[in-house]
């Protein structure tokens, strides 16, 4: 399925007429999923449906299709029916996924999302078709209000909550040798718990000198992600972190007048040229769900041999291969709440391993997900 999904993405953009996309098009849906009637997943994320007619290829609420250009998609189940019992539904399928692709085209460019396609058997034993839900189910992650994250970090700081999800704290705990590190933070979207264990780890840890200097980073200009620049440094707010009320202030201020955009090798490059001195100590906390935007520039960091520790935060049934490829190619490494994975550079080709729950391949210099 996924092999098809890419397809569709490239003959829809490179296509210049729907008649092409459809004559092109000769790629069996594989890997479908049987049951009697579909029920949408309880995976912690939240859920959209885009219906559609059994028969037809066409969004009926489209209104929905637009509300969720704004948010972080991270699975989508084609769902259709498989009545009449036999009938061949691939012609039907992809036309539904060419129209999800003019509507969402981020759930096809993005690392992270995981398709399923999902038959359903039970039509012809109960009938009633009609009862039987056909089209899109999308699961994202929405954004929260700047009130919400900077509520849920000032609880998690001041100890009023605990952080359901403290992988920052967990890999800090495991890796005690790390000094003066030159921190590269991500603060979009829903960061904040994430931010939090950061500035928490700051405040009550200022003898372990874990960290020195922090480039917050968070894209207010949508030039990132074009490409044509070495390095946009826009978004980017730099600060010691010897002043905890000047790290919390730039926090604050970076998750405020920021975007939703990832650029993660900038922010590295900004860190490099304001604090050239924490070089080989760069700590980048980066999400595990968005994928970042400038990839363009790891040739260069690779070529100024700049090893990037990353801690990944939010893994769970998936992992971004993305970020594996920047450990590996500038020999650096990867932290998951569970998992410390610090061999990447030295990884032979055929090698097969488990991190944050997540099986993945390396083969021919390419990383692959493999459960």
């Amino acid at each position: 399925m996924k092999n098809l999904i890419l397809l569709l993405a490239v003959l829809v953009y490179s296509s210049p007429s729907q008649s092409q996309v459809n004559l092109n098009l000769r790629v069996r849906i594989k890997n479908t999923l049987e049951i009697d009637k579909y029920e949408s997943l309880d995976n912690g994320f939240k859920v959209q449906m885009l219906k559609m007619a059994p028969g037809s290829w066409r969004i009926q609420n489209e209104a929905a299709a637009e509300l969720l250009k704004s948010e972080t998609i991270v699975a989508v189940d084609l769902v259709y029916s498989d009545y009449p019992e036999g009938e061949d539904f691939t012609e039907l399928n992809k036309r539904r996924l060419i129209e999800l692709y003019g509507a969402l085209p981020d759930a096809f460019n993005r690392q992270v999302v995981t398709w399923r396609v999902v038959k359903q058997t039970g039509v012809k034993k109960t009938g009633g078709i009609n009862n039987y839900f056909h089209g899109f189910v999308i699961y994202f992650r929405p954004m929260p209000s700047n009130y919400a994250e900077n509520k849920l970090i000032e609880d998690i700081v001041e100890g009023r909550v605990a952080p359901e999800d403290s992988t920052l704290l967990k890999v800090f705990e495991r890796n005690e040798s790390w000094k003066d590190m030159l921190v590269v933070c991500d603060v979009t979207g829903s960061m904040s718990p994430y931010t939090a264990q950061l500035l928490l780890w700051i405040k009550a840890n200022q003898k372990l000198r874990s960290m020195k200097n922090i480039v917050f980073f968070n894209d207010n200009d949508e030039k990132s992600t074009n490409q044509t620049v070495v390095q946009d440094t826009t978004g980017m707010w730099a600060v010691s972190s010897g002043n905890y009320k000047k790290v919390m202030e730039s926090a604050v201020k970076a998750m405020k007048e920021g975007e939703h955009m990832e650029n993660n090798l900038e922010a590295v490059c900004k860190a490099i040229q304001e604090f050239p001195e924490g070089k080989g100590k760069i700590l980048m906390i980066a999400d595990n769900w968005e994928d970042p935007c400038d990839m363009h520039l790891l040739k260069y960091l690779q070529s100024q041999n700049v090893p990037i520790r990353i801690i990944l935060c939010g893994v769970n049934s998936s992992i971004n291969l993305k970020y594996l490829e920047i450990a590996r190619a500038t020999g650096g490494s990867i932290h998951t709440m569970e998992d410390d994975l610090t061999n990447l550079a030295s990884m032979k080709d055929g090698t097969k391993f488990k991190i944050g729950g997540v099986r993945i391949m390396l083969s021919k210099g390419t990383f692959y997900q493999i459960n």
